[in-house]
């Protein structure tokens, strides 16, 4: 039975491809070039001919990732929107209409993200379009999705929750073929691996790469369309039925018991409880609508029919932590989409109540709020954050400079607006006009009796960079010395120099009077430290591959300097409101040649 339905699958997957003949071709097209740039990695190490991932570079520094993710998702829309086996030359001309205007919208807003700068394009600075192209994309990807499975549900003529059955029958096919294509693949390639290429080659990227592209993705484009099985002899029905649904109401009731701990207490509920709850309903609600499908006279279904409406008082909840926040401290995305969850559960169960013959409707429905909430003008929770965050941090900073009280509650809504709003492109004037940072503002925050530990916010880093001197040519030079750095360094007390990368002091390993050298390493070390800001997870190798380039420091004409080990810890942030920089150690050796 199951090779038959093997068999079946892969001749839908052949239908898929005649079906949906340009998304295919685009996954195809970009999974040989995704391959193309393992490829293109591997050779760049071999040859060291690059510093970074050539890859990273090929598929989002040249926005061909977001170009192939959004075109892909238009394409597919319109191929099954206006399908082939129309033949009508209306059909074709709208169809070539809609490739045009996917690969338009595509290019444009892959270009878009790249943007940055203030330089200003239409009137609009560069960074505030890319930013714009940003948050678009997001968007414009999951509403694509959304109506794309809305348009093939209605070509199907079944009923929402039976076609629902049919797509994850169909993944679960999809899924079992693709992990037993990748183990023998995988296998396969292993051999030739160890036996032709003695174990150090990287075909196996490659090899999953072209499975995905070759096979999963067009099976899964095909799973909206094949509706030959048949669900209600599904082998996942007794654990839909009986097992998932089970553990979906015990969680509810681990949920309502902590409910009923925090009214016995009476104390604020948890944070965490908005992020329980909407995973509690992204995992109840899908199954208990698939098990409507298999349901039966018996307690335990009407039970589970019920279950939905256990969500409610849950809902009320959730509504009080983001309401709560978001008269605390503000509306940022994350709430704004916070409100946005709330309310579409709400429609959910709606739907389910009044709609259940319809349930389809709730795709259109969170389209339209993903449409407005990331993409319309004004009124989209990046437009409404910014606005609600500059009012927040413009009055109370209005407030300290009329030497008004300020409440700790009030500095923390001040602050936290300063932060929101710090890094965002086209905020610069606001922060430069409402700086609390800034002496004067500092003073007078003072008066609120808030005290400088409100102003102090620090972070400890580290920068570790090691072996940076391989193979080293000395043709040419007279004289080699290993240079480590001063033993005043590493003092305690009042005998510790400070720290100037400007004038750093080395004394030559071995000799006898502890020689000394000053050397101006200040270039190496801020790059450094701005490469650790820009990459704050990244290790001693990542940062040692980086910063190998620039290692070496003309003294003289005669004289040139290698970085061979360079380890630093340093504090830096706001203390008592002003920028706070502080190196606690360093380890720092090198090597010098002279001619």
């Amino acid at each position: 039975m199951w090779c038959s339905k093997v068999r079946g699958f892969l001749v839908k997957i052949v239908q898929a491809c005649s079906a949906y003949r340009v998304t295919v071709i685009t996954v195809e097209v970009f999974t040989l070039y995704a391959v193309i740039g393992l490829i293109a990695e591997e050779l760049y190490d071999v040859y060291s001919m690059a510093d970074s991932s050539v890859v990273y570079f090929l598929l989002f520094d040249w926005g061909m990732a977001p170009f192939f993710s959004m075109f892909l998702l238009s394409a597919m829309f319109t191929e099954s929107l206006f399908p082939y086996d129309r033949k009508e030359r209306k059909n074709t001309l709208i169809r070539m209409i809609f490739f045009l205007m996917g690969v338009l919208i595509s290019l444009v807003i892959a270009f878009g993200i790249r943007l940055g700068g203030p330089v200003q394009i239409f009137g609009i600075r560069k960074d505030v379009l890319g930013e714009w192209c940003r948050h678009f994309i997001t968007g414009y990807i999951l509403f694509l999705l959304l109506i794309t499975v809305y348009v093939c549900h209605r070509k199907s003529g079944l009923d929402f929750i039976e076609y629902t059955l049919h797509i994850i029958a169909n993944l679960a096919i999809a899924t079992s073929v693709y992990f037993v294509l990748l183990v023998g693949i995988n296998f396969i390639i292993l051999i030739v691996n160890l036996l032709f290429l003695d174990g150090y080659s990287s075909l196996g990227g490659y090899g999953a790469l072209l499975v995905t592209g070759i096979y999963y993705a067009p099976a899964c484009i095909m799973s909206l369309n094949s509706l030959d099985n048949d669900v209600s002899d599904f082998m996942g029905i007794m654990l839909i039925k009986y097992v998932l649904t089970g553990l979906t109401v015990i969680a509810l009731a681990v949920v309502y018991a902590y409910l009923l701990k925090i009214l016995v207490v009476w104390e604020v509920p948890s944070n965490e409880i908005f992020g329980i709850v909407s995973g509690l309903f992204c995992l109840g609600m899908p199954i208990w609508t698939v098990a409507y499908f298999y349901r039966d006279d018996t307690r335990y279904m009407y039970f589970m029919q019920k279950a939905p409406y256990g969500l409610l008082p849950l809902i009320l909840v959730q509504a009080y932590a983001i309401l709560v926040r978001i008269y605390h401290n503000g509306l940022t995305p994350g709430r704004y989409l916070g409100v946005c969850m709330v309310l579409f559960e709400i429609v959910v169960l709606f739907a389910w109540r009044f709609w259940r013959k319809k349930l389809e409707r709730v795709l259109l429905i969170l389209a339209a709020g993903l449409a407005v909430a990331i993409c319309m003008p004004g009124i989209n929770m990046y437009s409404m954050s910014f606005r609600w965050q500059q009012a927040f941090l413009e009055s109370y900073y209005n407030q300290v400079i009329a030497r008004g009280e300020l409440t700790p509650d009030e500095y923390e809504r001040l602050e936290g607006a300063y932060q929101y709003l710090k890094n965002l492109p086209g905020a610069e004037e606001i922060i430069i006009t409402n700086d609390i940072h800034e002496d004067e503002f500092v003073r007078l925050l003072a008066l609120s009796e808030l005290g400088g530990e409100n102003l102090t916010r620090t972070k400890r880093h580290t920068v570790h960079c090691c072996q940076l001197v391989g193979s080293l040519d000395t043709g040419g030079y007279s004289k080699f010395d290993m240079l480590n750095q001063d033993v005043v360094y590493d003092a305690s007390g009042n005998d510790k120099l400070s720290v100037d990368f400007a004038a750093f002091r080395f004394y030559k390993r071995g000799s006898g009077e502890k020689e000394t050298v000053t050397v101006d390493i200040s270039g190496f070390a801020n790059r450094c430290i701005a490469y650790e800001k820009e990459h704050p997870d990244a290790g001693k190798e990542e940062f040692s591959d980086a910063m190998r380039p620039y290692i070496q420091i003309e003294i003289d004409e005669n004289t040139v300097f290698y970085l061979n080990h360079f380890e630093i810890r340093y504090t830096d942030g706001i203390k008592n409101g002003k920028d706070y920089f502080d190196i606690s150690s360093v380890n720092i050796s090198g090597v010098m040649l002279c001619k």
